[in-house]
């Protein structure tokens, strides 16, 4: 979302010849072919890929012998059991079989190098102007890791999302967003103006690089606005910052032809492709080689696909809500992936010229689109967006907890008392507060009655006797890392 893409993403393109990466690009291909079509996953597994899968193979630029896929049959441990975060770290014995396996070696070092510069991509930090939204944003980026686990892992918490329509043309079956029918998209030659100054706007209060980190599009499709691509490029001008693009619409080749020229020429690994059905994929296939492709996702949502869909939007259910687990058994043994929001700050709408100041959560009734809902305002013109957003870092972001601010527990965590303190539980983890008496004393506090943050400060030293230095730095630590619940300040 930044420049920070391009030196990342480079350094993995740049430790392979042209020839590896010709040939990284067809084990691209047939993987996705394999992810996306259960006839060929299953003629793949038995070992028993028939002449006409292989014809295929051709006619798609997958040119290598299906006998180099063999380890897909012949040992198919090695690929699932894979967690290394490099080539060099993975078991003697599957380097040793890999060997065996050229092609599949090569990419095993390709995917696993470029999942560490993912990973290096998301847990880098660029500083924001605004000290107000740079430490209410470090508390969600906190409160993320806290909830979300090792999910949080691949969100690399934008600034920004803004949205370039009203509703969605695609109306994807699974939506964790739930997003309408399209109804308008905002229209580029009476509007380019005012795009630029609300992105001059983002720079000035945040910086070039934190306002780069931005979507233009959150649950709507990029393509539906027949100037997506311009708007994109006014974004880069301006904040020195490319945007990423995760689209549905795989199959019109001008549109990804498009993407390709505007990302292949910074050296980006985008764009993002849901591919909705088996036909959509073969059709992405037929219209892009492989080396066209070389630095696209593919990811495969149709509905019999291995890839587990967010409990979210339109396909919310209670039984997946972790709010509603069992209190006796709070740490479940498998934590699904809970949301695909990953914007922590703010989402405009520049249709309907409104904001949302937002950080991703476990989906929930409460929270049914996986981001809590902090602040909401709304704007008119460039100078009233600006106006606007001051106004609601004043009011939503303090840099300590206002005295009248309830003393309350984050909604996904469980306060579980002990002999010498108490236990926080997310979904993922323990948080353990023990062998301090002001532990004991907050831990009964917590279970009762919300009071406000002066209150239980008063009440701690005041009727547990605990000292008023121990009793501000474990309350300031529950502030500064995300555990208090902070989407009630303005009620």
């Amino acid at each position: 979302m930044s420049n920070k893409h391009t030196n990342n993403y480079k350094k993995v393109l740049d430790a392979f010849t042209r020839e590896e990466l010709h040939y990284i690009s067809q084990v691209k291909r047939f993987f996705e072919w394999y992810e996306g079509d259960a006839d060929f996953r299953t003629a793949v597994n038995a070992g028993k890929i028939s002449s006409e899968q292989q014809k295929r193979m051709k006619q798609i630029g997958i040119h290598f012998e299906p006998r180099e896929m063999a380890l897909l049959w012949e040992k198919p441990e090695i690929i699932t059991g894979c967690t290394c975060m490099t080539y060099e770290e993975m078991p003697k014995e599957h380097v040793e079989i890999l060997k065996k396996y050229p092609l599949m070696k090569l990419w095993f070092k390709f995917i696993l190098r470029k999942e560490r510069q993912f990973k290096e991509l998301c847990s880098q930090r660029f500083p924001v102007l605004n000290t107000r939204f740079e430490n209410w944003r470090n508390r969600r980026i906190a409160s993320a890791q806290s909830e979300l686990g090792a999910y949080n892992q691949f969100i690399d918490h934008p600034t920004l999302a803004f949205e370039l329509c009203d509703g969605c043309s695609v109306q994807c079956w699974f939506c964790a967003f739930n997003s309408k029918k399209l109804q308008s998209t905002l229209d580029y030659n009476q509007n380019k103006d005012f795009f630029r100054g609300i992105a001059r706007v983002c720079t000035d209060f945040f910086g070039g690089k934190a306002a780069g980190m931005a979507l233009l599009y959150y649950a709507t499709e990029p393509y539906d606005n027949p100037n997506y691509i311009d708007y994109m490029k006014d974004y880069d001008e301006i904040t020195g910052s490319p945007v990423c693009t995760s689209t549905a619409v795989g199959t019109d080749k001008k549109w990804i032809d498009d993407l390709l020229a505007y990302y292949r020429a910074r050296t980006l690994p985008w764009p993002r492709l849901s591919v909705l059905s088996t036909k959509m994929l073969h059709k992405i296939h037929d219209n892009h080689s492989p080396d066209e492709l070389r630095d696209v996702s593919l990811h495969m949502q149709m509905k019999n696909s291995r890839r587990e869909k967010v409990s979210g939007g339109r396909i919310l259910s209670r039984k997946d809500d972790m709010r509603q687990r069992d209190s006796t058994n709070y740490l479940q043994d498998v934590v699904p992936q809970g949301t695909i929001a990953c914007v922590s700050g703010f989402y405009i709408n520049l249709i309907k010229k409104d904001i949302k100041l937002v950080s991703p959560c476990y989906t929930s009734e409460k929270w049914p689109y996986g981001y809590r809902v902090f602040d909401e305002a709304s704007f008119d013109t460039v100078e009233d967006f600006r106006h606007t957003v001051l106004e609601m870092i004043e009011r939503s972001m303090p840099d300590t907890p206002p005295v009248h601010m309830p003393l309350r527990l984050r909604d996904d965590l469980i306060c579980k008392p002990l002999e010498d303190g108490f236990d926080l539980v997310s979904p993922n983890q323990i948080h353990h507060f023990q062998n301090k008496s002001v532990f004991k004393a907050l831990g009964e506090l917590l279970m009762n009655t919300p009071v406000s943050y002066q209150e239980a400060g008063d009440i701690l030293v005041d009727k547990y006797r605990q000292d008023p230095f121990a009793v501000q730095a474990v309350l300031k630590y529950l502030f500064n890392n995300g555990f208090l619940d902070e989407t009630g300040l303005n009620t």
